[in-house]
């Protein structure tokens, strides 16, 4: 899903289509009541409430920046990974000998 919305100004066409198709999945995704978290500045996902409520703090708040992954709002978990990290097993063996006296 495309989030470069949540970088933009408030008051532009691009943020109010995002913060409409942000809600849509957001209720798509609901599991079980009609309260959703708000990833406003103010409430960052700790509080429920519906969508209304929700559209107006994202409107004068403004969403949370680090609101990356929307884990809360049914977007699947992704955990980072470094694929270029290489990790060296221990053989036993230590680098370094030590000369005991």
């Amino acid at each position: 899903m495309d989030k470069s919305w949540m970088h933009s100004d408030r008051r532009s066409k691009a943020y109010e289509f995002g913060v409409e198709a942000f809600l849509n999945f957001a209720v798509e995704n609901l599991l079980t009541t009609t309260h959703i978290r708000c990833p406003c500045v103010k409430c960052v996902n700790l509080k429920l409430f519906g969508v209304g409520i929700i559209r107006d703090h994202v409107y004068f708040n403004g969403i949370d920046q680090s609101y990356k992954n929307w884990t809360f709002h049914g977007e699947p978990w992704e955990a980072t990974t470094n694929a270029s990290r290489n990790v060296e097993e221990d053989d036993g063996h230590s680098r370094y000998s030590f000369v005991s006296e």
